[in-house]
Formats: C-alpha cells, structure tokens, sequence
C-alpha cells in the first residue's frame, strides 16, 4: 500500500486483519455483511480485496425503505461484486420448515422495540440474526467468515460489544473497521471514490432498517417528510400497535408503568456484533 494510503500514521486499510483471521480460522467462504451504510460500503470494498472473498449479503428486513436494496445492488455491480439477498419474510427453519419473520406481525405482537436492548435484540434475532444462520446453514461445510462494519467509536454500545474477531460455532466474524475513528472511514471513502449514503443526512439511519430500535424524537417525522410513503406506513402501523394494547409509538419505548404491569420476558439476547447501530451511516 502506498504512502497515499495513509491518514497520518494510520493506514487506510483493514485488510490485515481479514488476511490474519483467515490464515487462523481458514474459511470455506468470507461473506461481507453490505446494507449500504458509509461503514458497510467502506467493509465491502476491504474485504473484496482479498482473494477468498466470496459475495456481499444484504439482508432484506422487510421494513427498508424501497430504494435500499436498488442501491445496493447497484454499488456491488460497479464493485464487481456477487450479492446475495436473504428476506426475513422467507425465511426457514433448520429443517426446512417456512417461518417468515414480518415486522408488522412483530410490532402488533409485541410493541415497537423502542429505546432499550431487549426491544432492538429482538428485532435484531427475529429480521437479522436468523438471515444470517440462513446463510450458514446454505454452506454446510467447514468454517464461514461473516465480515461486519461494526466500529468501537460509533457508540457506547459498540465500544463495549465490538471485539475485531469471534467466532460462535461454524461462524468467525471480523470487523475489519473496529479500531477505526470517523475520519479514517471519510477518508477511505474519499481516496477509493466510493458512494456516500444518501438517506442518512435526512433520516440519520441508511435505510436498510427502519425497526425503530434507537428511533430518536422526529426521526418520524423526516421520514415523513423525505419519504411519505413510508411515513405513512409507520403511523398506520402506530394506530395497529396501540389498538392492540401498545401504548406508545415508534419513535417511544414502553411506559414505565405498563412495562412493571404487564410487560413478560419477551426477549431474547442477541449477538450485536452486527447492528448495533441500527443502519446508522
């Protein structure tokens, strides 16, 4: 890598590590986990540099906004890269048995996810986490590396669940952009060319996944605004959710009093080596 790829002393690059975790797991296949967020097109174009680099995946939440997976597929194909779809609403079983994931079953069973981990864990397991052991289960031999765009600096959250190799079973992850600040990110994007988000400055999400998980106050609203459409799917599914007994909106958790109430033990925890952002750029 040349000096020019270098922003000060860092170089621009996350490669090594993908190129270590390989020699030490030794995948049958190395997939780049791709929503189209800033960090996720910074991840794909590292990793589709390295010679065992199998396909992009996106994963279709059933609850993106409409121009998300055109775009995607439009970045891969001028990355020259194979990109693979897995939809919640088809997935299945270990035996083969359909159970689709739906959001708006999800959100009238249960309430929107709201500002807390349990509520963005459960839409995180039910609309991503099983895409993704779909996408195992697809490659039944040896070892799979799932190559994630997660960043320490991103949030709390991340600072204390991003770790830059895990490996769970068959599966290894590797964020190759762990350590890197902001800057480092902006500057890859600028030196390699590579497309900027165009839904983020407006809805401050990528819009790969509009759960609502972290939804922050008139995050709604500019939905509403930028994308009607969608906007008015989220209210009708707000009158939904409160005629089923949810007392709050997408933007909102639980109240405090319903939660002590009637709130059971709904969720279950959820690997965040992935989303825990919720598509942020």
């Amino acid at each position: 890598m040349s000096a020019a790829h270098f922003l000060g002393d860092r170089p621009l690059s996350g490669l090594p590590l993908i190129l270590q975790a390989v020699e030490e797991h030794q995948p049958t296949h190395v997939f780049a986990m791709f929503s189209g967020g800033n960090d996720s097109v910074v991840t794909l174009d590292v990793a589709r540099r390295h010679p065992q680099f199998t396909a992009a995946v996106y994963v279709d939440t059933g609850i993106a906004l409409p121009e998300a997976e055109p775009r995607a597929r439009a970045i891969c194909a001028d990355l020259g890269v194979e990109l693979l779809v897995y939809r919640a609403t088809e997935n299945t079983r270990k035996d083969g048995a359909l159970d689709p994931q739906h959001y708006d079953e999800l959100v009238t069973e249960y309430g929107f996810p709201g500002p807390t981990p349990t509520g963005h864990g459960k839409m995180f397991a039910r609309l991503k986490q099983r895409q993704f052991e779909r996408l195992v289960r697809d490659h039944p031999e040896g070892r799979i590396m799932l190559i994630s765009g997660s960043r320490q600096t991103e949030s709390a959250r991340r600072a204390r669940n991003v770790v830059p190799v895990k490996r769970v079973g068959r599966t290894v992850w590797v964020a190759p952009l762990w350590d890197w600040p902001l800057r480092q990110r902006d500057a890859y994007l600028e030196q390699f060319k590579l497309p900027r988000n165009p839904y983020s400055p407006l809805i401050g999400v990528s819009g790969d996944c509009l759960c609502g998980a972290y939804a922050k106050p008139g995050q709604l609203a500019a939905i509403e605004q930028h994308f009607p459409c969608m906007g008015r799917r989220l209210r009708d599914l707000e009158a939904k959710t409160r005629a089923a007994g949810f007392p709050w909106g997408w933007e909102e958790g639980p109240p405090e009093s319903w939660k002590r109430e009637q709130m059971p033990d709904l969720f279950n925890t959820a690997f965040e080596f992935t989303c825990a952002s919720c598509g942020r750029a």
